[in-house]
């Protein structure tokens, strides 16, 4: 588990650092957020179609490490193919290295049953990697951004990339037990089946997906958000970092608790906390209070991590889990890009602050929608 924590809080870190880098990359040579949110939906969407192949491959395969590793280095040739690379390549670059982003998340996440005696605990302290990852990426970018360049931080993502996957290659993942597998195409209808049809899963899966999707019209208003309060746009990940500092308090001060709830009810509680939070952002004209309220979104979003890793191992046997867990990554990501690509063109006519008001208003909606999917259909009694 320690080497997997090496491994996995590598990939993350520079993972999520991409989302604030490359978009402060594309506004410093074009000051257009159109190309911002149109490179950040480019890196995501390919995941959509992946994610579920992947995770069908990884659930069967006796080696996944290769292909978590294959990430990092194609993520790490991308990133310095941006560096430089003319503008209008940055889509292109970023769509080549979003082909394997689910296992960043979702490839990594399905190893902890295989690799941890304490479960439980193990997925309580991938969360907080996560969220540690979080804080420090956005960070991390945002001061590269601002003390050199946005190309000096995307060089820190090939170079962090990199790294973790050197240190994923020395992983040694037990193999899952000899049996006869189906084909990856009956594998992957099962699993999509299985994250269709179990209530439970399917409401946390539609919840966090929506929730996550209206957060990518965040990632594109925000810079231009700060500006508008008279901040350099490089503070964006200051923000998002607080954000995260908010998410590790919560996690530490619930996840003993965690355990007893129903994982599903604690991602609508919280995501629909999240946009409550969130509608407060654009009352303030001052960046401090900004950052009080970023830590207090993070506080209300702090548990969803956890409980939507949760809800994915409790109600899914261990054949599909690393499918699940890929799809699972695969339909955020894709919700994100969208929201991405959307929040760009709303810009274009919008303030930002409306949009950041629409973001904390399709929190609301993915609660309420989750919850809705997350009821049992119930049987139609047979006519006599």
């Amino acid at each position: 588990m320690v080497r997997y924590l090496w491994s996995a809080g590598l990939a993350r870190l520079a993972d999520e650092m991409v989302a604030v880098a490359v978009v402060l990359l594309a506004l410093a040579r074009t000051d257009s957020p159109l190309l911002s949110g149109a490179v950040i939906a480019a890196y995501t969407v390919p995941s959509i179609l992946s994610g579920p192949l992947l995770g069908a491959w990884l659930d069967r395969t006796r080696r996944p490490v290769s292909a978590l590793a294959a990430n990092q280095f194609v993520l790490s040739a991308m990133a310095l193919a941006m560096v430089f690379a003319p503008a209008p390549w940055l889509v292109a670059a970023a769509f080549v290295a979003g082909i394997t982003l689910p296992m960043t998340s979702g490839g990594f996440t399905s190893l902890v049953p295989r690799l941890a005696t304490d479960v439980h605990a193990a997925t309580s302290q991938d969360a907080l990697l996560f969220n540690a990852a979080a804080i420090g990426g956005p960070a991390l970018a945002a001061v590269l951004s601002t003390a050199a360049s946005p190309a000096v931080a995307v060089a820190a993502v090939a170079a962090l990339s990199s790294a973790g996957g050197l240190c994923t290659i020395t992983l040694s993942v037990p193999p899952h037990p000899p049996g006869e597998h189906q084909s990856l195409r009956s594998a992957m209808k099962r699993g999509l089946r299985h994250l269709a049809t179990t209530p439970p899963l399917r409401g946390a899966t539609v919840a966090s997906v929506v929730g996550y999707g209206s957060v990518g019209m965040l990632v594109t208003a925000l810079p231009l958000h700060l500006g508008a309060l008279g901040v350099d746009e490089n503070q964006t990940g200051i923000v998002w970092a607080a954000v995260e500092v908010g998410c590790v308090a919560s996690i530490l001060a619930v996840r003993r608790r965690l355990p007893r709830w129903r994982p599903e009810r604690v991602v609508f509680t919280t995501v629909a906390l999240y946009g409550v939070t969130l509608a407060l952002w654009p009352v303030t004209a001052h960046f401090p209070v900004l950052l009080g309220l970023a830590v207090l979104s993070g506080v209300a979003q702090g548990p969803t991590l956890t409980a939507t890793i949760t809800a994915r191992r409790r109600y899914t046997p261990e054949g599909l889990l690393g499918q699940v867990s890929t799809t699972g990554a695969s339909l955020k990501t894709g919700a994100f890009a969208a929201g991405a690509a959307g929040g760009g063109a709303l810009l274009t006519a919008w303030h930002p602050a409306v949009v950041i008001l629409l973001v904390a208003v399709g929190q609301l909606v993915a609660a309420t929608l989750g919850a809705a999917a997350a009821r049992p259909k119930r049987a139609v009694p047979a006519t006599p």
